[in-house]
């Protein structure tokens, strides 16, 4: 039930912040694979001076994230952003990373960041999949 319903309330969420909020598809930015290697690996102190770090989030259920997600990707499942979002106060640059390809959570904890006033919220194109695909690292549970 709750893999239904879940899915179901991102669904009406992301409608939700879409209308009216001011934020929509045309605020996102979206960086390939590999420019979000290069600012993991790097990180972002060249653009926004020491001190700030670049974030990997991955937006999905724990479970999910538990049998495998980005390597250096922190977990704050969407539903929990409202009560996680202070983990990434000191965040130079985020980037959210999805199961796959346009992710409506992914999407949706994007315009949610910058409803909340993140201003450097990045979306990683092709997700979990597009890094894979890439040849990036992915870290999994046996």
């Amino acid at each position: 039930m709750a893999r239904i319903l879940f899915p179901f309330l991102i669904f009406v969420h992301s409608f939700l912040i879409g209308c009216g909020s001011g934020i929509s598809d045309k605020n996102l930015s979206y960086v390939s694979p590999s420019e979000a290697s290069v600012l993991m690996r790097e990180g972002n102190k060249a653009l926004l001076g020491p001190g700030s770090e670049c974030f990997m989030v991955d937006p999905r259920p724990t479970w999910s994230y538990r049998k495998s997600h980005i390597l250096g990707a922190i977990n704050i499942p969407f539903g929990r952003l409202h009560i996680q979002s202070w983990r990434l106060d000191d965040a130079g640059i985020i980037i959210i990373a999805g199961e796959t390809y346009n992710d409506p959570i992914a999407v949706a904890m994007s315009k949610e960041l910058l409803l909340q006033g993140f201003t450097n919220v990045k979306t990683l194109r092709g997700g979990l999949t597009g890094w894979d695909e890439a040849g990036e690292p992915i870290e999994t549970r046996e």
